[in-house]
């Protein structure tokens, strides 16, 4: 049931907004004069995109506030089962991938060697191997995104260790793979883009980082990181060999919570990827290397070092489903024709569960039912994991 009090007025002041909604919008003053050769809007957060770098008042009373705006209602279509809780069971084991030790740039003109890609066994283990490694979360527009969170666990409580939402950001970076240009990151012949810091719209690199402004547009795609630097170079680095730029992801048990919008692409669809938006994850060696190339993720089944699609609307018939698969070095397995809802006209919060245990837990809530605070306590997480809904397992 909705809430009529959380309708977009101009009667709601900002600050009053941000306490309503409990997101991480204590600090609305507005940012810093641009630099030479900067704009207002692609202003390098202080600390490598770990500094909280607000948005105006202005911009995050309406970017939350629009998060809540009734747009009208969606409603399932076709023959498909619209669900609210997807279980993956038995995610762990004991196995293998092969992870990216390093990348042999080539040379102009001349054909890529053999051995361009190079790579060694990485052996794992552990009930939710080989996700409790560090991993990212990537986005493809079209797409507005008014929350993120990530908690980890600690005694009594999960703690927020990451945030960003359009007031600003607290120990998060975000990318795309546009590397080279001598903006961020690197082109390469056998390589190809590696990973750059994405420009506030997402669709260019960016010499450093910068606020996301929380509109992705159709085909767009970006990418999440703390802005933790990897220490070290090369495979024996903190995060293994990468190209161009990087951060640590999040790894062990962990929460991810998203809020966003999937609204329709309008306009006349002559690529494949049009009107096709996604939330998915990946170990975040996949995007240290090549994120569509040289990386650990492997081809299908087996999955090598792991992705999650969480909420991933197909290309085809069915614009309206957003269906989960799960690839690991054990296997693969996906939702069928079960879907979460695509959250078109009313915004959505997701919620993925990362379990010790080794299990994995995703939830689409209505878009006021998380508060995105400071900590989830450990009875709610517990509620979240109880629920049921579509089952999957790995082998």
């Amino acid at each position: 049931m909705k809430n009529p009090w959380m309708k977009r007025g101009p009667w709601l002041a900002p600050l009053a907004l941000c306490v309503l909604l409990g997101s991480a919008c204590g600090n609305t003053q507005t940012s810093e004069e641009p630099g030479p050769g900067q704009t207002g809007t692609d202003l390098p957060s202080e600390g490598g995109g770990g500094g909280d770098q607000p948005f105006q008042a202005s911009d995050c009373a309406a970017g939350n506030a629009a998060a809540l705006e009734d747009l009208g209602d969606d409603l399932p279509e076709g023959t498909g089962k619209p669900v609210t809780t997807m279980s993956i069971l038995n995610v762990g084991g004991t196995g293998s991938y092969q992870r990216v030790t390093n990348m042999l740039p080539g040379v102009w003109g001349q054909p890529c060697p053999s051995n361009a890609c190079q790579k060694a066994e990485t052996p794992v283990s552990g009930p939710l191997a080989p996700f409790n490694e560090e991993m990212t979360v990537n986005f493809r527009g079209p797409m507005e995104l008014y929350d993120i969170a990530v908690y980890q666990p600690a005694a009594s409580a999960w703690n927020r260790v990451s945030s960003w939402n359009r007031c600003g950001s607290t120990n998060l970076t975000f990318f795309n793979n546009l590397g080279g240009g001598n903006v961020s990151g690197e082109w390469t012949v056998c390589g190809g883009n590696s990973q750059s810091y994405a420009s506030a719209d997402g669709k260019k690199a960016a010499v450093a980082p910068t606020r996301f402004n929380g509109s992705l547009a159709n085909r767009t795609e970006l990418n999440i990181l703390s802005d933790k630097a990897c220490v070290g170079t090369g495979d024996s680095s903190e995060c293994g060999f990468y190209r161009g730029v990087t951060r640590h992801g999040w790894g062990g048990a962990k929460i991810f919570a998203i809020r966003a919008r999937m609204p329709r692409y309008t306009e006349p669809k002559t690529q494949y990827y049009d009107d096709v938006p996604a939330i998915w994850m990946l170990n975040a060696r996949v995007v240290r290397t090549a994120q569509y190339g040289c990386n650990c993720r492997g081809m299908g089944s087996p999955g090598g070092c792991g992705e999650l699609d969480v909420a991933e609307v197909l290309h085809g018939e069915n614009p309206l489903y957003a269906t989960s698969t799960i690839y690991s070095f054990e296997g693969a397995t996906g939702s069928g024709p079960n879907y979460f809802q695509r959250p078109v006209k009313e915004s959505a919060t997701f919620i993925v569960i990362f379990d010790a245990s080794g299990k994995i837990q995703m939830l689409r809530l209505a878009a006021n039912a998380f508060n995105f605070g400071d900590t989830v306590p450990n009875s709610t997480v517990s509620e979240w994991l109880a629920r049921t809904g579509l089952k999957m397992s790995l082998p």
